[in-house]
């Protein structure tokens, strides 16, 4: 009788065991996150938000994870080369067997994975790339957002320079691949309804060193306004060999480019440049999200020089870490995708607004512009909304 009971107990601890084993990134004791991004090369200022994720998976771990399980996040870098994300993400999915793929900064490197992702059934929570990528395409059930759309966010530069700077002429710096060929297609769009004249577009090289004779093409347009889609570095770059040769438009620039870090690279001439944002920016007075980095620097002290892009990796993991706490202690794919299509104007610590649903999964449709200035960051408008595309 004892042998018959041990049997059938060791069959049951068997079973259960099984059936966490069945999906795959889920133990009794972790959830495996991946994610692919440029810790080296043109790109690397933007690997902080690696470091950050990890450090706020450090943190919930601290505090016993999610349901008792512990955060495992695996970063690889692609240098921003989309070859290499492919081959990151492959290996996070087939060797590492992550649950999720979190961020993939990139919009180049995101297309590049995409169909791998949706065919091999991937949860993908905020893939770091124009989210009008995702317009119209139908296999969504795994893929959550929380990332604006570069076109509408041109759009919305293009807007204010035209009705609050007196533009009536625009100029586009653009790096030549998808990031920067969505941020000139918004502006384009932009320009017709703002009423203004789209009369230079310059685009660069990820590899180029130098971009002086891009900034004598953009003085020769004597455009009254440039907006910037480039890297930090390519974005420092441009304006400091602008400011060289006595060009002085209005500078406007993606959120991309909003970490303070660009004061250290491009001097007082990132002095005036109006960006976006997509979350409260620390040091203007959102007392959360001061705390937040606060809890990131004390881990990872190297954050203190990339602030916001510190914060951008609390931010991209905060969604993802709801989905887990809403689906329970028996986490699958399937009770994930019911969680976070749970999610209704939902505010995390970073992140603000989120809303998801069976047939939506743009969690995001808002940024509001600020001003750089003496190192700092000052918010000018309220949140500026845009159509929800998908």
């Amino acid at each position: 009788m004892r042998t018959f009971v041990g049997i059938c107990l060791v069959l049951s601890l068997a079973l259960s065991v099984g059936v966490v084993a069945q999906e795959r990134g889920v133990t009794a004791e972790e959830v495996v996150i991946g994610t692919s991004m440029p810790l080296s090369g043109p790109a690397a200022y933007w690997g902080a938000v690696g470091r950050g994720m990890e450090a706020y998976a450090r943190f919930l771990n601290d505090q016993g994870g999610i349901h008792g399980r512990r955060l495992r996040v695996v970063v690889r870098d692609d240098s921003y080369l989309p070859p290499r994300a492919a081959a990151n993400v492959r290996e996070l999915v087939e060797r590492v067997g992550v649950f999720a793929i979190v961020g993939l900064i990139g919009t180049a490197n995101a297309f590049a994975v995409r169909d791998y992702i949706v065919r091999n059934e991937v949860v993908w929570v905020t893939p770091t790339a124009d989210a009008s990528m995702w317009y119209g395409f139908r296999d969504k059930k795994y893929l959550f957002v929380t990332y604006p759309s570069y076109v509408e966010e041109a759009k919305v530069l293009v807007d204010y320079a035209a009705r609050q700077l007196g533009a009536k002429t625009v100029a586009v710096f653009y790096q030549n691949d998808l990031y920067g060929q969505k941020g000139l297609l918004g502006a384009k769009q932009g320009a017709v309804r703002s009423r203004v004249r789209v009369v230079a577009q310059v685009p660069y090289e990820v590899t180029q060193a130098d971009v002086s004779s891009e900034a004598v093409r953009l003085r020769e347009s004597r455009a009254d306004a440039v907006l910037l889609y480039a890297t930090p570095r390519h974005g420092a770059l441009i304006v400091r060999e602008m400011a060289k040769i006595g060009y002085t438009p209005k500078l406007l620039s993606s959120f991309t480019l909003g970490d303070p870090i660009m004061f250290a690279l491009a001097g007082e001439a990132w002095n005036g440049v109006i960006s976006t944002a997509f979350f409260p920016l620390p040091g203007t007075g959102d007392n959360r999200v001061d705390q937040a980095l606060a809890v990131l620097t004390r881990i990872d002290p190297a954050l203190r020089q990339n602030p916001f892009n510190a914060l951008a990796g609390w931010a991209f993991m905060e969604p993802f870490v709801e989905g887990l706490r809403r689906a329970g202690r028996d986490l699958t794919k399937q009770r994930f995708v019911q969680a976070m299509e749970s999610i209704r104007n939902w505010d995390g610590e970073v992140i603000r607004g989120v809303t998801f649903g069976p047939d939506r999964r743009q969690g995001i449709n808002r940024v509001f512009l600020t001003r750089a200035e003496g190192g700092r960051y000052t918010r000018l408008t309220d949140w500026v909304t845009y159509p929800v595309g998908f």
